[in-house]
């Protein structure tokens, strides 16, 4: 493979054939409803059917094809410096219940592989945290010494694999990788029959604490669960106690001896994790991640590429050819992940989110919770995680973010945009004034120009072109659309307006 990679997802594009779920139609009833079918949502659905209760998951596009199946799929309790930041802010009990439910999630997904059989190249691997300065070594002795209270072994090494020098390493081994696409997939197949069910192609419009709606039908429960990576609409407002954030992610084909087998994270910069993955045709790849950037920004996106790319000739040979794409992540505003009641336990949603790029294992432990708290479980963890907790922690933070997302609100009414008649010829990506209306251009097919309102759905900011992904992304709280204005992640729910082109305009591409 040669020539620039081409702008898609690689576990996504590769990922096996897997069995296609209706869409919703009519009237169903569950004992619980679950909205989302990623990670969170498919653990905690088929770990309640194996409880032997009926659910319902309700998903807007394919299982396992939204921001788990985007990921680098690395499943491993070693989160680069988390572990003395949770200690630094919550004390080091914190600490410890976080790394216990972060190691039960990983054993989870491992026994959920072997219990189902799951054909999702799950492999063992060694994870990796690294540091390329003294000041980086210091951390990693201090993340050393807080997993050690926290009750995960990790070793500093001198050698970690890498093709180039680094001063140390910290090790934490029994840990794995995965094709999150085909893991999900997969286990989301089990779920089907004895009154439970999987819906496909169903976004959800409306629910409340006994109920989900789609377009074509509506799921009546005891409880729903909210697994959509940050709680849809105004739930738990959530989206102003977490920031959001993009991530440059590449899979590059390169020679099997050059890929290095364990999984890697820096906490030096710039930022770079790392991970192989053999495809089923015997072809290895590498995933890459690079720096991260701001939703509809489409410089800082092209910048994080550039240096990702770099990074993948300089190291490891890559001569072009494989797969780029963008994933997003919110990281919470006090450092520790949102789980359990969005409001007054019992009535309300339960909700997962604010991983900060950690999905996998938190994800597994997050569906663990959910579960339990569905039937009024014991969890150990769900204090600590508790989704509807007023913390004090952060609030500096939240201050900051909230001041940004102001910034963005107001900085993208008041920006000038020029008038569409004046920008000829229009490309799509372009944003224009259409008869006083901010609206994006894109190419709906052979070259015809479309356009629709740049007014983000959920509270109206000011929205950004993605070329990557060819989508239209909010800057405040993370939505996406695509180009054609459909939503692809929330917290909107209503798609984007669109925005009528005259004839001349329609050519003027």
């Amino acid at each position: 493979m040669s020539g620039a990679a081409q702008d898609r997802c690689y576990w996504t594009e590769t990922a096996r054939a897997a069995p296609a779920h209706p869409a919703l139609s009519g009237d169903v009833t569950a004992d619980v409803a679950v909205i989302g079918g990623g990670i969170v949502g498919v653990v905690a659905a088929r770990l309640l059917k194996d409880r032997g209760l009926k659910v319902a998951v309700i998903e807007a596009g394919r299982a396992g094809h939204g921001v788990t199946g985007r990921s680098t799929a690395k499943v491993t309790a070693q989160h680069s410096l988390f572990l003395q930041r949770i200690e630094d802010q919550h004390g080091r009990d914190a600490a410890r219940i976080y790394a216990e439910a972060n190691r039960s999630g990983v054993a989870l997904i491992g026994e959920l592989v072997r219990r189902h059989s799951l054909d999702c190249d799950f492999e063992p691997a060694e994870s990796f945290v690294y540091a390329s300065s003294p000041e980086g070594v210091e951390k990693l002795e201090a993340e050393r010494a807080a997993a050690e209270r926290a009750g995960l072994a990790m070793e500093i090494v001198g050698e970690a694999g890498l093709p180039y020098p680094i001063a140390a390493a910290l090790r934490l081994s029994d840990q794995a990788q995965f094709q999150p696409a085909d893991f999900v997939a997969g286990l989301a197949a089990t779920i089907p029959g004895e009154g439970s069910f999987v819906f496909e192609n169903s976004r959800a419009t409306d629910w409340d604490e006994t109920s989900v709606t789609t377009d074509g039908g509506k799921v009546t429960a005891r409880q729903v669960i909210m697994a959509t990576h940050l709680p849809l609409g105004q739930v738990g407002m959530f989206y102003a106690h977490t920031h959001p954030h993009m991530h440059a992610i590449m899979a590059v084909p390169v020679q099997a001896a050059r890929a290095p087998a364990g999984m890697y994270i820096n906490v030096d910069q710039p930022k770079r994790s790392i991970r192989r993955h053999r495809s089923a045709g015997g072809e290895t790849v590498l995933i890459l991640t690079g720096p991260t950037f701001k939703h509809g920004k489409p410089d800082e996106e092209a910048q994080a590429f550039a240096e990702l790319e770099a990074f993948a000739r300089d190291h490891f040979g890559w001569t072009g050819g494989g797969w780029r794409w963008s994933n997003e992540d919110y990281a919470p505003r006090d450092g520790l992940p949102y789980v359990g009641w969005s409001g007054a336990a019992g009535s309300s949603l339960l909700v997962a989110t604010g991983f900060d790029a950690w999905g996998l294992s938190n994800g597994g432990a997050a569906g663990q919770a959910l579960a339990d708290l569905c039937e009024g479980r014991e969890n150990a963890w769900a204090d600590c995680f508790d989704a509807s907790r007023h913390s004090l922690k952060g609030l500096g933070k939240m201050a900051q973010d909230q001041a940004e997302v102001a910034s963005d609100l107001i900085g993208g009414h008041l920006r000038s945009y020029p008038d569409a008649s004046d920008a000829t010829p229009l490309a799509e990506g372009d944003i224009v004034k259409i008869d006083g209306t901010k609206a994006g251009i894109y190419d709906a097919a052979g070259g015809q120009l479309q356009a629709v309102s740049v007014a983000c759905t959920h509270m109206g900011c000011a929205l950004g072109w993605n070329p990557v992904d060819r989508t239209w992304d909010c800057p405040c709280h993370g939505s996406r659309f695509a180009a054609d204005g459909r939503v692809v992640h929330g917290p909107a729910v209503a798609p984007l307006e669109p925005v009528a082109l005259t004839p001349e305009l329609e050519e003027a591409g």
